[in-house]
């Protein structure tokens, strides 16, 4: 992925909680008849490796689940806060001569999958479950499914974790554009998205006009 020196991530920490956050991921896996690409969402284990394991899902009738299974080569793609930014957002300094951009956070988790037993898929369903309904009011739970109802659904799925070997991560917030345009973008983004607006902000604390 081509990156500059200066959109690095502040720290592994703020790697991980945007796998956290996103928890859903563009999953690529390279075939003998090209590339198969999935969506799917996954669970971060932080502590699994140098850079984390990830864990999810998906459909055995899914080609890909084969490829999955075989250990190919594959990369999970999580997108993180992004959007437009416009030079109508800039001071006129005398005029407006920065070119519109797209910010985004982005990382690229690299590795080879294995399968999951059914017992370990069974756990990693429970988990996400409970990542996910985290602080919902009047939360699912798996129990609810009835009797049964995992059972009968464990065979059509496949669980597998991906050890994360290599970890890309691009953190664009403006860092390369003058600082008084990304204030100026900052400014208009708190109102109309806080989250880009939050980092950009972090990523620019240190600048100096």
């Amino acid at each position: 992925m081509y990156s500059k020196p200066e959109f690095a991530p502040l720290s592994q920490d703020e790697v991980f909680g945007l796998l956290e956050a996103a928890a859903f991921a563009t999953v690529v896996t390279a075939g003998p008849h090209g590339l198969a690409v999935s969506h799917l969402p996954f669970v971060l284990d932080r502590g699994r490796g140098a850079n984390g394991t990830l864990v999810s899902h998906l459909a055995r009738a899914n080609p890909h689940s084969t490829l999955i299974a075989e250990g190919r080569e594959t990369i999970a793609v999580f997108h993180g806060p992004h959007g437009y930014i416009s030079p109508s957002w800039y001071p006129r300094n005398p005029v407006r001569d920065s070119a519109p951009t797209w910010n985004f956070a982005v990382v690229h988790c690299h590795g080879h999958p294995a399968p999951l037993d059914d017992h370990a898929t069974a756990r990693h369903l429970l988990q996400l479950v409970d990542a996910l309904e985290k602080d919902r009011d009047d939360r699912w739970r798996m129990r609810e499914l009835g009797p049964g109802g995992m059972v009968r659904r464990m065979p059509h799925i496949i669980g597998f974790y991906l050890p994360i070997e290599r970890l890309e991560a691009k953190f664009k917030m403006g860092q390369d554009e003058r600082h008084y345009d990304t204030r100026g973008a900052i400014s208009v983004l708190e109102d109309d998205d806080p989250a880009l607006a939050a980092m950009m902000k972090a990523h620019n604390a240190h600048r100096q006009d």
